[in-house]
């Protein structure tokens, strides 16, 4: 509520843009209209509802450009459990602080956009698919994409079968990642995988 008692009302994602710009550098600014735009693409092609889908886009990386040491920080002042792998990487912590951040200081209060928020990292079981679509988006905008090959794939997975099935894609690419480049996969990662492998089938990936 503001300070004159009227309640605001919420926000589309170009208010949200014009709310958290000033906070942005302008690369990050950048990143997050290619993942609007992408989000876009996807929940229309799969008649979704695409001003949430865009909204959730729009918060997704609200404290990304945060320094690690001061998400860390941020993180253990309100709180919250910190996973040992999180701890090692604090910048997993960007999707959990942007999510209360956008409700304490934006009024972003949609509880489907606070979770699509802090999971945007590794994906939820209980997404809803408006969040599988800002998922897909952030993983496979242009600039991403030009520089890691699979993500057209996933690009085109999205787009001709289904967002879940683009997202164990991801999943499964990153995971072969680690194993090859020797880093622990976030265990909400491989809990999400898991749940997209019961759902589709090994046959997906």
């Amino acid at each position: 509520m503001s300070h004159d008692g009227v309640t605001p009302a919420p926000h589309t994602d170009a208010t949200l843009r014009a709310a958290m710009a000033s906070e942005l550098p302008a690369g990050m600014l950048a990143h997050i209209d290619r993942v609007v735009a992408v989000a876009d693409e996807l929940a229309r092609r799969h008649g979704l509802d695409v001003p949430l889908a865009r909204l959730m886009a729009q918060g997704h990386d609200l404290v990304r450009a945060v320094p690690p040491a001061d998400l860390l920080a941020r993180a253990e002042g309100r709180g919250l459990t910190i996973d040992p792998v999180e701890r090692d990487a604090p910048v997993l912590l960007h999707g959990p602080i942007g999510a209360l951040e956008l409700r304490e200081r934006f009024g972003v209060t949609n509880p489907r956009v606070f979770d699509a928020i802090w999971h945007h990292t590794w994906g939820h079981p209980d997404y809803t698919p408006e969040a599988w679509a800002m998922f897909i988006a952030d993983k496979v905008e242009p600039n991403k994409a030009r520089k890691w090959k699979a993500l057209r794939t996933v690009h085109r997975i999205a787009l001709e079968q289904s967002l879940e099935a683009a997202a164990l894609r991801y999943l499964d690419a990153r995971l072969k990642e680690a194993v090859r480049e020797g880093f622990t996969v976030h265990p909400q990662a491989t809990l999400t995988r898991n749940h997209l492998l019961r759902r589709l089938g090994s046959g997906n990936t």
